[in-house]
């Protein structure tokens, strides 16, 4: 989901009403498609906010495990970010060259990274057309990020857990089952990541649809 401008104020001011405290995950903040992203720093006024993000993605640094958190203004965080150094010392950090990297690869070019979603969206484009294609699929347009989570319509198996394993078992086809990320809106969907080439997309595509036939 991309929020625009509009929900973005509404999420803050349900906040205020309840006194709450805004932890909002933007690792994926320059995968976006089709809108331009907007960050809910720029319309959350001196709401506390806390905004994590990290270089496994936009950067392509998988699996180096290094974040950060990013704080606005607001008084209430005062005794968060005073304390929060406190818990960092006490804990492993990543290693040296891994921060000197993170650091140069925000110091130095960026224009992988629009070249980098240009070729996302083609994949993505790919296999949302083709998804929408299978009799038994449908699957919505992701706005970014780069996962495609297809329903499973009159699945003829017991869960969505059990339709994924007899596709990797019968065609070799490795998804997640939706109902791994929470059964309310999970079931009965798989999640596919569309980072290979389009290529191997085809291929895999190809081998779902004989699966769904």
């Amino acid at each position: 989901v991309v929020f625009n401008e509009k929900s973005l104020k509404e999420l803050v001011d349900i906040a205020n009403e309840h006194n709450l405290y805004i932890l909002c995950d933007e690792i994926y903040d320059q995968i976006v498609y089709d809108e331009k992203f907007i960050g809910i720093g720029k319309v959350a006024g001196d709401s506390p906010v806390i905004i994590l993000n990290g270089f496994s993605k936009v950067h392509l640094m998988t699996g180096w495990r290094l974040g950060y958190l990013a704080f606005n203004k607001s008084p209430k965080l005062d005794e968060i970010k005073e304390n929060l150094p406190k818990l960092a010392r006490v804990r492993i950090a990543s290693n040296l060259p891994v921060q000197h990297a993170a650091l140069e690869s925000l110091r130095g070019p960026q224009g992988y990274i629009s070249e980098f979603v240009s070729e996302l969206k083609k994949r993505r484009d790919l296999v949302i057309k083709r998804l929408n294609s299978i009799p038994g699929l449908s699957c919505p347009n992701p706005k970014g990020a780069f996962y495609a989570f297809p329903k499973i319509e009159n699945n003829k198996y017991a869960s969505d857990k059990e339709f994924v394993l007899k596709l990797l078992e019968s065609k070799g086809v490795l998804t997640v089952y939706g109902s791994g990320f929470g059964t309310k809106y999970g079931s009965e969907h798989f999640r596919l990541v569309f980072l290979p080439s389009l290529e191997t997309l085809d291929s895999a595509l190809n081998k779902i649809e004989e699966f769904m036939s």
